[in-house]
This record gives structure tokens, sequence and C-alpha cells, in this order.
């Protein structure tokens, strides 16, 4: 997974910055090129304008301005004094050798610029036309080529001439060519060097994303071969922290699990083994005539037998609710009227045992309740005899009844002893016992509140455990008036 992982995060950063590097490159070089280009054709038509300017000046202070094509310019002087104006050459510099300026070769006209194909500086690609448009002075340019730019030459108003310029197509001089190949060396240098940079920057990610990965990669492995001890080590923020975390929790998770699994196989041989363990013991006697086959002896067996039945009816009635809500035969009842009955059946046993048992705030009054009353009854039944089974004498029991027209309120609670903190979220676990006073030897198989919960759970509605006012445990049971039924 590494290589692979590595390789292919990798390789697609490195593609988005390289096209990115490559898109940007050519549209500044582009861009470049289309600026400089633009700039040189504003400084051409500048420079053309005051060509245009010194030619009129010359032309008006000559007496050959009109005396037809014969009496043509000298171009290469109108240039030269042109490029001194412009500071193109330096003040007193000498013309070429050879030729003077002034003179022409015999049988040609004066001396012109050289032609076209030698270059691309404004010399080469400026020239003189006649009004009608023969050429005068300077290389031949016809206004049929792309992008000629002609001004009349104006003495006294009148056109005597017109000045024409070949558009630049390229740079002009080779410092201008050099600038440029310059600056393109200089983008293309940029792209290489942000292109390496990515190279560089794409691997370092890629192994900062992939090392975690691989960490959760491992630990999920090393959790399938039910190592549920693993935690991956985790300091990140973002959302591969939260994958990490998430993982984390989930081997938590499944550590408790498999402790919860395991309690509860070896709580469920204990409780199953101890009545086995008397009935065996009842029918070996019997068998070895050390006890007498009487009926006393048959009724004691009659009723291991039954406390072993209801034991493994529990334990079914919880697997069941486990896979799917209890079943339950939901009917138009009175909770008060349920309450009151439950108060009346034990209360026999709470004078025995040294306790009272009465309602907190005197009788209630009539609670409309939607539900099983069965069921509810055992919830009742449930809790009322685990607190008489682990309140201390002398001691007191209360119930409570609040009705709203949405929710029943049942409070049970009890005198000391009551329960540790860590216990209360625990007590509705099947066979759980705190180590405290509420321990094994009070009776009981610990199921009692953990199907006290599967019955309020499958009306939609709410158990939880408190320490009480009076000393020892207060349960809430909240349900609705209208249960939304469980699928």
């Amino acid at each position: 997974m590494r290589s692979r992982l590595t390789f292919t995060l990798s390789a697609w950063l490195i593609g988005v910055v390289a096209v990115s590097v490559l898109a940007m490159g050519s549209f500044t070089s582009w861009h470049l090129s289309q600026g400089f280009t633009a700039y040189l054709q504003a400084r051409d038509s500048e420079r053309f304008d005051k060509f245009v300017a010194l030619v009129e000046q010359r032309l008006a202070v000559g007496p050959s301005a009109l005396q037809g094509e014969k009496a043509a310019p000298d171009m290469r002087d109108l240039l030269r004094e042109f490029a001194l104006a412009e500071g193109l050459i330096p003040l007193g510099s000498k013309p070429p050798q050879g030729r003077p300026s002034h003179e022409a070769p015999p049988g040609a006209p004066n001396p012109r610029p050289p032609p076209p194909g030698a270059g691309e500086g404004f010399g080469s690609r400026v020239a003189l036309a006649l009004p009608d448009g023969r050429s005068w002075a300077g290389p031949p340019i016809s206004l049929e080529e792309t992008g000629v730019v002609e001004r009349p030459v104006k003495v006294a108003g009148e056109t005597v001439a017109l000045a024409r310029l070949r558009p630049l197509t390229q740079a002009a001089d080779a410092l201008e060519a050099q600038f440029l190949t310059q600056q393109f060396a200089g983008i293309a240098g940029v792209a290489a060097g942000l292109f390496l940079l990515a190279l560089v920057s794409a691997m370092w990610l890629a192994r900062q994303w992939i090392r975690p990965l691989v960490a959760v990669q491992d630990a999920t492995a090393r959790i399938a071969r039910g190592e549920l001890s693993v935690r991956v080590p985790n300091a990140r923020s973002d959302e591969i922290g939260d994958v990490m975390r998430n993982v984390n929790a989930m081997a938590a998770s499944l550590q408790n699990i498999e402790g919860a699994r395991r309690r509860w196989m070896a709580d469920l041989s204990h409780e199953l083994r101890t009545p086995l363990t008397v009935l065996r013991g009842e029918i070996e006697a019997l068998v070895d005539g050390v006890r007498p086959m009487t009926t006393k002896a048959m009724v004691s067996l009659q009723e291991d037998t039954l406390r072993l039945g209801a034991l493994v009816d529990d334990l079914h009635l919880l697997a069941m609710a486990d896979l799917q809500p209890l079943p339950c035969r939901f009917e138009d009842t009175d909770a008060s009227e349920i309450v009151q009955g439950v108060l009346r059946r034990h209360a026999l046993a709470a004078t025995d045992a040294g306790l009272t048992l009465n309602w907190a705030n005197g009788h209630p009054p009539s609670a409309p309740l939607h539900g099983d009353p069965r069921r509810i009854e055992q919830v009742l039944n449930n809790l009322v005899q685990n607190s008489l089974r682990y309140t201390d004498a002398p001691g007191q029991i209360t119930v409570d009844l609040k009705s709203t027209p949405e929710c029943i309120q049942i409070i049970v609670e009890d005198s000391a002893p009551g329960l540790e903190p860590q216990d209360m979220s625990r007590i509705f676990e099947p066979l759980y016992r705190a180590d405290s006073a509420r321990s094994r030897h009070n009776g009981g198989s610990g199921l009692g509140l953990a199907i006290s919960a599967a019955i309020v759970h499958a009306h939609g509605g709410l158990i939880s455990a408190h320490p009480s006012p009076l000393g020892g445990l207060r349960i809430e049971v909240d349900l609705p008036t209208q249960p939304t039924l469980l699928k």
C-alpha cells in the first residue's frame, strides 16, 4: 500500500503542478511577447511621427521641395539627423567612410537605406513616396503590404510626399532580442525550479499523508486478528486524525464488548452451575438413599427446578431482546393502578424486611398510558424487589409517579447502602453486580434490571440510575404515553 499510494499521490501532485507551471509559463511568455511587440509598435509610431515632422522641416527650408522626383532628399542624412535628435547615436560621430552622404553613385538616385531583408531597424522600414504613390526615397514600400502605416508630409499646407513605415515583425535590434531571450530564459528557469520544488514537495506531502494511513492499516489488521488492545498514536487535528481517533474508539469499544462477552460467559456459567449443583446433590442423595424419597424432598426438587427454569427464561428473554425488541401487547392502561398493585403485593415482604414501602407524595391521580401493563408491572416488580433485596433495615423505599400528556415518569428510590458513581451506568448490564453491599449474597441473578431496561426500551422509553437523597439508589423510568413502536 505504501509504495502504490505514495506513487499515486506524488504523480497526481506533480502532474497538477507541472500542468499549472507550463500553463502559467506559456501564458507569461505569450503575454510578454505580445506586450513587448505592442511596446515596440507604439515606439515605432511615436518615432515615425517625429521623423515625418523632421522631413517636413527639411523640405520646407530647401529649394528642392517642389522640384519633382529628381530632387529627392537624402534618406541617409535624414535618418542620421533623426538618430542624432533621438539620441540613438552620440553627438559628433562621423558619417560612414566612403562616398560622401550627399553624393550618389553615377547614374543612380540618392543613396538609400539597406533593403528590407537586411534587418528590421527603423531606417530599413521607413521610406518616402510621391503624392501619386510612386517611390521617392528609401526602400520601396507598398500600401498592399500588411500593416503599413502612411503619413502625409506637408509643406505650406500642401502634401508634397507620403511617409510610409513597414510594421515591425520581430525585435528591432540585438539588445531588444537579447532582452526577450533573457526573459524567456528566466521564465523557463522559474518553471524548472517550480517543477523541482513540486517534485520534492509532492514526495514529502505524500509520505506525510501515507504514514498515518499505514499506521491505521497496520492497526486494523492487528485488530482483525484479535489484538483489541492496539491503539494508533495520533497527534493530528485534521480528517486523517479523525480517522485515527475513530479507529482507536472502535478498538476500545470492541475491547469492551469482548470483555463483556467473556464476563457474560463466566457469570452465565456460574449462575447455571449453582442451581444445577444443588439439584444434582439432592438427586444423588435420593438415589444413594441418604435422603428418603418423601413429598418434602420432591417439593424441594421442584422448587430448584423452577428457579433454574426461571433463570433460563430470563436469559432467553435477554438474548431475544438483543436481537429484536421484546414482544409487547400495547393497550390503554392506567400507570397509577399498576403501581398501586405492585405496592400492595410487596407490602408484607417490606414489613418482614424491616422496611417501609409507600408513595413519595401520597396517592397519585390517574395516569393514562398506552403500553403493555404486564410488562410495565414486571419492570416495577424488578425495581421494588431490587430495593427490598439490597436496602438495609431499618430503611425505606418510596415510589413516585409523575404524569404529563406526553410522558409518564416512575421513580423508585431507597435508603442506604448506595452505589459508587462508576457502577451507576453498569447496573443495567446482564449479571452485573457492584462489589459493594449490593452483592450476590443477598440473592438474585443479576438479570432483573437488565430485563427492566429491555422492556423500557421496547416501549420507547428511558431508564437511568442516580444517587438517592435517601442515601441509596434512585431509578427513573420515563415512558411516552403514546410510544412509537420499535421495529
